[in-house]
């Protein structure tokens, strides 16, 4: 394996603690807010062919007070340090009534409809999110 390579568990334990769920295949990542993601790495050795957030996850109590926004923002934040795509989906459901909602957060965080959605669909109403790296801004002092 090359130095260059993005060691899924190294790079994802700064969002939080890291375990491994060999029932998901998935990182779960709990963030100290409370926040907890099921993040699938497209590659079990290296985390440039992409990460798809596959659950987030707040307990009760924690709910609609940022954890899952920051959890999400600093996700993002280092995707695009690593220049990551990040992927996730289906949500949006026609018959969740919380979806609307939840598509319109994901847009906010710099998502957007994914133009390749897996080829079965069962419902067309369903969001497959991407969102691809942003550029990193220089620090810019303020005025």
């Amino acid at each position: 394996m090359s130095d260059d390579t993005l060691k899924p568990s190294a790079v994802l334990k700064r969002l939080g603690r890291v375990g491994w769920n060999k029932v998901e295949g998935a990182f779960i990542v709990r963030t100290e807010d409370g926040a907890t993601l099921h993040l699938c790495p497209n590659s079990d050795e290296d985390l440039r062919a992409g990460i798809h957030v596959d659950e987030i996850d707040v307990a009760e109590g924690l709910r609609r007070k940022g954890a899952a926004t920051k959890a999400m923002l600093a996700l993002c934040r280092l995707a695009d340090e690593h220049k990551l795509v990040l992927k996730g989906g289906p949500v949006g459901w026609s018959d969740d009534p919380w979806g609307e909602k939840f598509v319109a957060w994901i847009r906010r965080l710099g998502f957007e409809r994914d133009p390749f959605p897996p080829t079965i669909v069962h419902d067309r109403t369903a969001f497959y999110a991407r969102r691809l790296p942003k550029p990193l801004k220089k620090n810019v002092p303020r005025l």
